[in-house]
């Protein structure tokens, strides 16, 4: 590797994880250190510092300024306090302290922060909530998990996608009304979902195209099951920005909600109310998914990553342009096994072994992370992050 495109080597050094999500976190689990929102991404090294790159027209970049950026650089986090684990929305990102304080920043117009207020915050501000094991950030709405498995929501609640009843914004979290208790959560872009203890998920929020997966078109604002396949327990998530899937005991994966571009990944281009199985390769198993605005990728048995959907801006990682309709392997460079993914809107990431990361797709306004705008059609390495005297520039 090019000593001028070192991802994050040294800084990252000391983060060991396993295959894990863009958003979920049960007990036993790794840690979530990378995070794709629609336009920027965001990582936590194994010191607990945080890093993001991309558009910044917010403030999500958490660096103090509002510049966009092609390079890492790091969050100004409040004194003494070390991250363990990040999400990020369209504006605005959050992370969880290992003290298992939640931190947001970024855009807050619509409460999304959970500070109380509906400012924009340019660094870290604490969460008034509870105290969570998993954070997961939509468009405009953020959620988390506590330790007995309720979900809290807070932020925009136009189409439900709080699930708490209601319609409205919250700027703290407020409790979701749940027939269960939690293992995981994952917020879309208009709607949320989370899996179950009894086995099942549940999905709230906007449904017009299906994404909630009970079989209907209308928006829900509170919990609904979807309906596995006979004998099938669903016991993982990823929620899109219209579509969602999930893992099943069956060893298939499911899909449902806008299939336009082929992102449920059934060999189809229709929309789907009910999960229907991805036709993943021949004898490959996923066992994580990360699901973006209008793709899906998967971490598979076989050690290799592969996404489905839409590709246009090359966030596939096969090397093309063209949409694909079922699973194709991404073009990882020699030896690079990814550990973790992250979808954004038009750009995807991975994380190899806890020491490098790799992004594609649309590079506008440095969401790769590579120094440059760019598009990659394939994994290109992210490069070292920016001097901390360069987080106070404006």
């Amino acid at each position: 590797m090019l000593t001028t495109t070192m991802a994050l080597i040294g800084t990252l050094m000391m983060l060991t994880v396993t295959a894990g999500s863009a958003t979920g976190l049960r007990q036993g689990e790794p840690a979530v250190r990378l995070a794709a929102g629609n336009a920027h991404t965001c990582v936590v090294d194994g010191a607990g510092r945080a890093y993001c790159w991309g558009y910044n027209y917010e403030g999500q970049l958490g660096s103090s300024g509002t510049a966009n950026r092609s390079r890492p650089i790091a969050v100004r986090t409040p004194a003494g306090v070390l991250f363990r684990q990040i999400t990020a929305g369209d504006g605005h990102t959050c992370a969880l302290a290992r003290n298992s304080r939640a931190y947001c920043w970024g855009d807050g117009r619509l409460g999304q922060l959970g500070d109380g207020a509906t400012a924009d915050r340019r660094a870290p501000t604490a969460v008034k909530g509870p105290v969570f094991v998993q954070l997961t950030a939509g468009d405009d709405h953020t959620c988390g998990l506590s330790g007995d498995g309720r979900a809290y929501c807070w932020g925009n609640g136009e189409y439900g996608q709080l699930g708490d009843g209601a319609l409205g914004r919250r700027s703290v979290p407020g409790v979701v009304p749940a027939p269960a208790r939690f293992t995981q959560l994952s917020a879309g872009g208009v709607h949320t979902c989370g899996a179950a203890g009894d086995g099942r998920v549940y999905c709230w929020g906007n449904g017009v195209y299906g994404q909630l997966g009970d079989g209907g078109t209308v928006n829900r604002s509170r919990p609904v099951a979807v309906p596995a396949p006979a004998g099938v327990r669903l016991t993982w998530v990823a929620a899109g920005r219209y579509h969602t899937c999930a893992l099943g005991s069956d060893a298939k994966t499911y899909c449902w909600g806008q299939g336009t571009s082929g992102e449920l990944g059934d060999g189809g281009t229709v929309n789907r109310s009910r999960p229907v199985p991805v036709k993943s390769p021949a004898g490959v198993r996923f066992v994580r998914l990360a699901a973006g605005s209008g793709h899906t990728c998967g971490l598979g048995s076989d050690a290799r990553t592969y996404c489905w959907g839409q590709g246009g801006s090359g966030e596939l990682g096969y090397g093309g342009r063209a949409n694909r309709a079922v699973p194709v392997a991404v073009k990882t460079p020699t030896g690079v096994v990814f550990t973790q993914l992250t979808a954004g809107e038009s750009h995807t990431c991975g994380l190899v072994g806890g020491v490098r990361v790799y992004c594609w797709g649309e590079g506008l306004a440095g969401r790769l992370g590579d120094g440059t705008n760019a598009y990659r059609l394939v994994p290109t390495a992210v490069t070292t992050p920016e001097s901390p005297a360069a987080a106070s520039r404006p």
